[in-house]
């Protein structure tokens, strides 16, 4: 039996900073989306004076000030959330409404949407569990004084549940044995946290005798004879993806048998991208590279909800300089391009360059370790 972590990337946490989202989200159509069990560093804009329309009439005989924070979430299923607020003695107000046939805002706009939940007192509000249900989307209104430009940190925990509370498995079984005396190969996702079931694409390439794309967490079949080499891709929502290319399947007296982790997305994560290749002192990607990026792009396309920035790093011979700074932006901003050209919308991206300040090996002794320092990561935002 062989177990497995993301292959491909490194993973780290960074230090909370700003949400990274664009500032002005105090209206329902500036709201932002927040995925769940993530901390956001979220802060009031400030806005002056008094919201008349109480909420549009969802907060009757309560005085509401303008300054507002508009969230959005949406559940992958139903189950249950529970707000976590981090702050300091900070004074504010909890709506949570819930999108009724035309889509939140409008919903809310036309007096349509649900209002599910109202909590004034800070200290109470981690307390309350709020069903929500999996394909509707929430809005999550957070009321502060007038003025006030304090900040706090606030996770979405969501519980996968039904209405009956029972927890929610994301498992599937895909089982092609059959009646055949070939030796089995069985195949399980589980989440690298909990080792929970992980649904999601397993495909296989490189070998006809597993060549093919399969949707499940177990996926069990026979095989006639060992795999000595194929690729293995594996995409999940909310996870990182995981690509080996040099994948074996080596069947003994009772087949094989291997559990593959993920690694689930967290806000702050940063992932070192291998393989993606420029021209000598240039931003020129070049072709080789165009199978790892292609990689990147999947993957944002699994994960809607994910923006990221790309970070260049470049190797300085322990030198940093405005030319090795120059140089990592203008890569950052080539593979920017390559990914908004694919398909992924703009604003989901930006690019950064970092130069020889974040080197790997601080004074690298070899090409290897010189070839660690000019690299490509994303950090999850």
């Amino acid at each position: 039996m062989r177990y497995h972590s993301i292959c491909g990337m490194i993973i780290m946490l960074v230090s909370l900073n700003s949400s990274g989202q664009r500032s002005s989200y105090y209206t329902c159509d500036q709201g932002i989306s927040l995925s769940h069990n993530n901390y956001y560093h979220l802060a009031f804009q400030g806005r002056k004076g008094i919201d008349k329309s109480a909420l549009n009439g969802y907060a009757k005989n309560q005085e509401l000030s303008k300054n507002q924070l508009w969230l959005f979430f949406d559940p992958p299923s139903s189950g249950l959330i529970l707000l976590n607020a981090k702050h300091d003695d900070l004074s504010f107000s909890t709506y949570i409404l819930a999108e009724n046939s035309e889509g939140i805002c409008r919903d809310y706009g036309q007096g349509k949407a649900k209002l599910l939940f109202n909590e004034s007192n800070n200290t109470k509000l981690s307390e309350q569990n709020i069903f929500v249900e999996g394909g509707m989307r929430y809005a999550i209104v957070l009321v502060g004084k007038e003025k006030i430009t304090d900040s706090l940190e606030l996770e979405i925990n969501f519980s996968p549940q039904d209405t009956q509370g029972n927890e929610i498995i994301d498992s599937l079984l895909f089982d092609l044995t059959g009646h055949s005396r070939d030796k089995k190969f069985s195949l399980f996702i589980r989440n690298a946290q909990n080792k929970k079931p992980v649904k999601g694409k397993i495909s296989f390439n490189g070998s006809y005798e597993i060549d093919g794309a399969y949707v499940a967490s177990d996926l069990i079949m026979n095989l006639k004879r060992s795999v000595k080499k194929c690729e293995l891709k594996i995409d999940a929502e909310g996870f990182f993806s995981f690509d080996k290319e040099d994948y074996k399947i080596i069947l003994g007296e009772n087949g094989f048998q291997d559990t593959i982790y993920l690694k689930p997305l967290i806000r702050g994560a940063v992932a070192k991208i291998d393989e993606i290749y420029f021209a000598a002192g240039m931003a020129i990607i070049l072709e080789e590279s165009t199978p790892k990026l292609n990689r990147l792009r999947d993957f944002l396309l699994v994960n809607p909800t994910v923006n990221i920035e790309i970070q260049g790093h470049v190797n300085g011979d322990g030198e940093q300089t405005m030319k090795s700074k120059r140089l990592s932006k203008k890569r950052a901003k080539s593979v920017l391009t390559y990914l908004f050209q694919a398909g992924i919308a703009k604003e989901r991206l930006s690019a950064k360059g970092f130069g020889f300040s974040r080197p790997v090996y601080a004074q690298p002794k070899n090409e290897m370790e010189k070839e660690a320092n000019r690299r490509v990561e994303i950090l999850i935002k």
